[in-house]
């Protein structure tokens, strides 16, 4: 009877385990779990134009649109502007399939920065970019 109780606890810990998401982040001190969202990414390039490689896939994008860095890093002597837009990529995608894609798009568009879009458990989505983000507590 132990070793039966013991393997099917076991058993539900490592399904617990495995049914976390890899990814979260810390607010208040609590961690606040991700899902990754299959359906959008995030894409910045050094040109205003989609590059070829993406414009011939079957994913829509919003405008690329400028970071305006040279205004934010303007004691930075070698800024580059780059152009962001969010890729829109169809749905039904797995989690692997997604980040297949994501890898596959980044290998053949090696100036490009690809990465990965979030839902929260309200529904709502959030990419990431290539910016980091401070909010001081004081000044």
């Amino acid at each position: 009877m132990k070793k039966i109780s013991f393997t099917f606890g076991l058993l539900l810990f490592c399904f617990i385990a495995k049914s976390q998401t890899p990814y979260y982040y810390y607010y208040n001190n609590e961690k606040q779990y991700l899902n990754l969202d299959t359906e959008h990414a995030f894409l910045s390039v050094k040109n205003q134009q989609m590059p070829d490689s993406i414009a011939q896939r079957t994913v829509r994008a919003t405008v690329l649109r400028s970071d305006n860095v040279e205004k934010i890093q303007n004691q930075a002597k070698n800024t580059t502007n780059r152009f962001y837009a969010e890729l829109q990529l169809g749905e039904n995608l797995s989690e692997q399939q997604y980040l297949n894609l994501l890898a596959e798009m980044k290998q053949q568009n090696k100036d490009a920065i690809i990465l990965p879009y979030f839902k929260f458990s309200d529904g709502s989505s959030v990419g990431l970019s290539n910016f980091f983000y401070v909010k001081l507590n004081k000044n």
